[in-house]
């Protein structure tokens, strides 16, 4: 009998978003600090929590100003001793750039890249696709990332991890529902929100499932239901899901059901 992988302790950073790289990065440095002291071994953000996800991405997307921004993270990670999976625009090697997750070890060096295969319209005007996802050994386990709407996408994904076994996917995300989309029922709302796409990914790959989803979005300052960033067992299972539409960081050993929620300014 293979001996239990000890506890991972993770934290999902739900936190507000915000117009500026400098203001976004300000967040995340005190968001680490704040995740270290009560023991988490890994902070999540969503998907580019380095720039913000708005529609003013191509000022900030630019190397002057996400170069130095990500060197304070690694910084960040290295002084609290916390690793950090982090949503950041990054070089596609052509004068491109590449939607990515960029995960940081405890020592701040930068590990695994993860960039979104899967773009929708209004990101492939800007954005390029990748074409291949990495995995990544990280505290003896092999994890990647499926990002945000990849979600839809489980046979391409499960056709290119197919010779990997991966147990943990972390999912950076966007994902909401837009005013007047919340349906009455509980069952179609529910499938807005991605929920049951998650929870066949996890059963598909065997595989834990951590979302961390924004709480708001500044291009569309009326829509609700977002935050509500969810775990999954590999079962496909709903472990915990952290407050809808509330800025805060979440905690809690992976597999378990209960967390710790600290609100942050939103």
């Amino acid at each position: 009998m293979k001996p239990a992988k000890p506890a991972l302790r993770v934290a999902i950073a739900q936190q507000a978003m915000y117009w500026t790289t400098a203001e976004n990065t300000a967040r995340i440095e005190a968001t680490l600090a704040m995740a270290a002291t009560q023991g988490a071994d890994v902070c999540v953000f969503p998907e580019l929590a380095l720039t913000g996800f708005h529609r003013g991405i191509r000022e900030q997307a630019v190397p002057e100003v996400v170069g130095p921004a990500l060197q304070r993270v690694q910084a960040a990670c290295r002084s609290a001793n916390i690793a950090c999976g982090l949503g950041a625009p990054t070089p596609a090697g052509d004068d491109g750039v590449l939607n990515s997750f960029v995960f940081i070890d405890a020592r701040g060096d930068i590990v695994s890249t993860v960039s979104k295969n899967g773009l929708t319209p209004a990101e492939q005007t800007f954005f390029k696709a990748a074409g291949e996802r990495p995995v990544m050994r990280f505290d003896g386990r092999t994890c990647t990332t499926v990002m945000c709407r990849e979600m839809e996408d489980l046979e391409p994904i499960a056709a290119q991890l197919a010779t990997e076994s991966v147990d943990l996917v972390f999912w950076p995300s966007l994902v909401g529902n837009p005013p007047g989309t919340v349906h009455p029922t509980q069952v179609d709302t529910d499938d807005l929100g991605y929920f049951k796409r998650a929870a066949r990914m996890a059963q598909r790959l065997g595989a834990f499932v951590v979302q961390s989803n924004w709480p708001m979005a500044l291009n569309t300052p009326g829509s609700t239901w977002l935050g509500e960033s969810k775990a999954y067992a590999p079962d496909g299972e709903i472990l915990l899901t952290l407050p809808r539409d509330e800025a805060g960081l979440g905690v809690f050993d992976l597999g378990a059901r209960i967390y710790s929620w600290t609100p942050q300014p939103a």
